[in-house]
């Protein structure tokens, strides 16, 4: 299977939550909420352009949330002005890869809590009949309402193509897992043990396969040059991820101020990221105590997800808030146990989840819903696929397999993610 072949394969676009809705007024405020669209662009990329064209700082347009940079997407962002003045700010505006709208004006800076839900439109390609058919399987099996008739998910092809809602076990998805993406671990595992150069590694000079060519080029100059750090610091092109080489020149063997001198919110990341783990760990073996045999499991690099049928879930943990651990997490029934052998497995307790001898990021517990449901849930019928799969045969005389796409589109809370959605279903 195949998501994100292009940008028009992957939509997701902000629902306003009604009371924030209600709160936008025609006459000038404080605040302009515009409507973004945009593709090909990370979400700061576009506020940092759109700042540009309409004469304000960075600091003064306010997301909800970050959206993905290989999809088309639509987002709200507000923009403050020192003080009300219509005039100043155009009713629409674009820049490359991106058009924003005014819709109207608000008394506060747009947050998460503005948001409803993200609704997503999402072609999966490459196909096979059988892949479609597990897909449905899977779709029937995850069903928070049974439906007689599983083709009634895959409006098109039978039945009467009502939306229905998925239950998904809420797995962040491996977006959130970028700094560990080298393949090497979790750098804040490092920090909570006090191993600054290693974290520091990690982080500047271990490069992975997404990594883009000058990120790639950055991270090989660093390992080559470790150790050596004023020629390195010569080397190394101007940006804030040179800062770490920059103090080690000054004060050598100084890894946790060198640490402390990257971004701050690739630190806040990086904590996130290992906090994110434990979560899924947990999740998943409470789940898997729990509910049974699963109905569908996707194999993930940072660790197997694990989708009961919703039919085995208990009630009890289908509204369950399943915290993100913190380093004052009190555990607690029904998951103390699986948190206990998850932080056993790491070799780690609670008291540890912070990093010596710095004030910030902070390993703090935040409240997670255990299950989403995918709401308004739709899987169109197989369409072939034009790929050309099917001209000549090839020289062992055997054809190729004809392939198929197929169109899911759902709603989701904010914070969870569609690719996990699209895990449950067997992509």
């Amino acid at each position: 299977m195949t998501i994100k072949q292009s940008p028009a394969d992957f939509l997701v676009e902000e629902i306003l939550a009604d009371g924030f809705a209600h709160e936008v007024r025609d006459r000038p405020g404080a605040l302009a909420l515009y409507r973004l669209a945009k593709e090909g662009l990370t979400t700061p990329d576009a506020v940092a352009s759109v700042a540009r064209r309409l004469g304000v700082r960075t600091a003064d347009i306010a997301y909800a949330g970050l959206k993905d940079r290989h999809a088309r997407t639509v987002q709200h962002i507000t923009v403050r002005l020192a003080a009300p003045a219509p005039a100043a700010l155009p009713l629409s505006a674009e820049g490359p890869g991106w058009q924003a709208e005014q819709l109207g004006w608000v008394g506060e800076p747009i947050s998460a809590a503005a948001i409803r839900v993200n609704r997503f439109r999402i072609a999966v390609r490459g196909l096979t009949l059988e892949a479609c058919r597990r897909m449905d399987e899977a779709a029937r099996l995850l069903a928070s309402a049974a439906k007689e008739d599983p083709t009634a998910l895959a409006p098109g092809a039978r039945g009467t193509g009502e939306p229905a809602s998925l239950l998904v076990v809420n797995y962040y998805g491996d977006q959130r897992f970028g700094s560990a993406r080298h393949g090497q671990g979790f750098l804040a595992a490092h920090l909570i043990r006090g191993e600054f150069e290693e974290a520091l590694r990690l982080a500047i000079a271990v490069w992975a396969r997404k990594d883009g060519r000058r990120e790639k080029e950055f991270k090989r100059a660093a390992a080559e040059g470790w150790g050596n750090w004023p020629a390195l610091a010569a080397r190394l092109p101007r940006c804030p991820e040179r800062r770490p080489v920059e103090h080690l020149a000054a004060s050598p063997g100084d890894f946790r101020g060198a640490f402390a001198a990257l971004p701050y919110a690739f630190q806040e990341l990086a904590v996130h990221a290992y906090q994110s783990h434990l979560w899924n760990s947990t999740a998943r073996r409470l789940v898997a105590e729990r509910c049974g045999k699963p109905a569908t499991a996707a194999r993930d690099p940072f660790g197997e997800m694990l989708f009961p049928a919703a039919s085995n879930v208990a009630a009890e943990l289908i509204g369950l808030e399943l915290p993100v651990l913190g380093c004052d997490s009190q555990l607690r029934d029904p998951w103390k146990a699986a948190a206990e052998a998850v932080l056993r497995d790491e070799g780690i307790t609670t008291a540890m989840l912070r990093i010596p001898g710095l004030r910030r990021p902070h390993f703090g517990e935040v409240p997670r819903r255990l299950f989403a449901e995918a709401t308004r849930f739709g899987l169109s019928a197989p369409e072939p696929e034009d790929t050309g799969q099917t001209g000549p045969a090839r020289r062992d005389g055997a054809k190729r397999a004809l392939r198929f796409v197929r169109v899911a589109t759902f709603d989701l809370p904010r914070g969870s993610y569609a690719t996990v959605v699209l895990r449950a279903l067997g992509e």
